[in-house]
Order: structure tokens, then sequence, then C-alpha cells
């Protein structure tokens, strides 16, 4: 219940968009929304605690903002990279000591159920997790597919890439007053923290899929991102059901990472969108 009405109520209360817009987003991320579910696992509570954030960052309510973002961290890590949303807004130094403030407070909080002892044998051990959690699994990721298709084993380097791209749009300060760009942002945060990820399962899906729905909802209409659009329902929604014979999934689709590419694509079109972005015009 928690991951799923979170994941819903963040899309509801999502900005600037009809409710017919927000209907179609929770239509669109439903499927996904199931599979994350049925794999008991906290990924659609990540999207829907980031887009939450989002929303509060444009009422201008930083407190909930900043809490929503680190609870992502300490669930699980990667939310660090929605931290770059701050970077859209005004008040950045008070977005950060509010941040240090709930990382504090959360860091501690467990200390009304454990020992200060025990909880530092916990810290240190999820600390040597995450230190050797590299694995020779690239998953469903920009690395997985170079590697299936291409044969091309180059993790770290691609990484470095997807970071740099995910960067340069912020050299067009003079954008960030724009709702659109904003959104677009947005977008990119949930769909790389995936794609980008050597750990990348199914499961996780949900969140670059709602940055799919919002990318795609909030955009004028064209040939290009329906088509996009289309690729993603076939094979990074509906891939891993039973509308793929499991013939056809345990020999194409999962070998050849097919969830994950039209998700890529789209990333790759939200950054050229990004950095192509015109202002608006009122």
């Amino acid at each position: 219940l928690v991951n799923v009405l979170i994941m819903v109520f963040a899309l509801w209360k999502f900005p600037s968009v009809t409710d017919r817009k927000r209907l179609m987003m929770l239509a669109l991320v439903m499927i996904e929304l199931i599979t994350s579910t049925q794999n008991s696992q906290s990924n659609a509570l990540i999207a829907g605690l980031i887009i939450f954030a989002f929303y509060f960052l444009e009422k201008n309510k930083l407190l909930p903002a900043t809490l929503f973002i680190v609870l992502t961290v300490y669930i699980k890590l990667f939310g660090l990279v929605a931290f770059a949303l701050f970077l859209l807004y005004p008040n950045k130094w008070k977005a950060a000591l509010y941040s240090l403030l709930w990382s504090v407070a959360l860091f501690l909080l467990p200390l009304l159920f454990v020992s200060g002892s025990q909880l530092t044998f916990l810290y240190k051990s999820w600390f040597n997790l995450l230190q050797n959690d590299h694995g020779i699994s690239t998953g469903l990721s920009v690395a997985g597919w170079l590697s299936s298709w291409f044969g091309l084993e180059v993790k770290n380097l691609v990484v470095l890439i997807g970071v740099i791209l995910f960067c340069l749009p912020f050299y067009k300060r003079q954008l960030f007053s724009e709702l659109g760009f904003r959104i677009l942002y947005l977008s990119s945060i949930l769909i790389w923290v995936i794609i980008f990820n050597h750990r990348a399962e199914s499961a996780t899906f949900i969140i670059a899929i709602a940055g799919v729905a919002i990318w795609y909802f909030t955009q004028e209409s064209n040939k290009l991102n329906t088509i996009l659009l289309l690729l993603a329902i076939l094979f990074s929604i509906l891939s891993p059901t039973d509308l793929f014979p499991k013939y056809i999934r345990e020999n194409y689709v999962v070998p050849y990472v097919l969830k994950a590419v039209p998700c890529i694509a789209i990333w790759i079109k939200i950054s050229y969108d990004l950095m192509f972005y015109r202002k608006q015009i009122s």
C-alpha cells in the first residue's frame, strides 16, 4: 500500500497538467507498477518520493522536498541523483542545510529501536555491501545493452559519459525558470538512475517508466515521441508479461536487454530536448 499509494498520489498531484493527462500517466505506469509490487520491491516508493519532491519544490516548500529526497537515499543509494533537482530552484543553500539536517535525523533515528553498537554494526555492514556491489552483471542498463549487442565491456566509461551528458544542460541557467525545462529534467533523472545502474533489473523500471509517462504527457505530441512511447509500451512494459511467450522472453528479450532499449532512446531524446530547449513565449 505504501509503495502503490505514494506512487499514485504523486502522479495525481503532478503540477500544471490536466486530470485527463494525470489519468493517462497512471494508466501508462500501472502494469509496470504491478510488476514492481509483485516483486516486493520499494522502487515505486522511490519514484513516488522523487515526484513528490518535485511537487513540493514547485510549491517552494523545501522542508518536505528535502525530506523526500533524503528518504530515497536511505532506501536506495541512487536517490542521490535526485539532489540535482535542487540546482533548478532558488534557495540552494537552504535546501542543502535542510538536507543535512534530515540526513542526520534519519541517520540517528534507528537509535529508537537498536543500541548504538548495533547501529554501528548495521551501518558498517551496509557500507561493506555497497563497497562490494560491483559484480559481473551489467543489468538492464546502457552498459548491458552495449555488452549484449556489440560485445563492448565499458561499464565505467559508460557511467562517466552518462554523468557528463546528464550535467551538460545545467549550463543553461537562463532556462531554470521554465517549468517545461524543469519537468524534462525530472524525467531525465527518473530514467537516468535506472539505465545507468549496473544493477538495474525488471522491477526497478517503474522508476524509469514514471519518467517516460511524465515526459510524454507533458510534451507536445509528435510522431517521434509517439513511436518511442509505443516502443516503451511494447518492450519496456509488456515484454516481461505473459503477452510475450516464454521462449521469446528467455532467448531474445532478456539476453538482448530489450526492456532497457526504449528507455535509453527516450533518455537520449530528452537530453537532446534539454540541450536545445527554447524559452517559451507567453
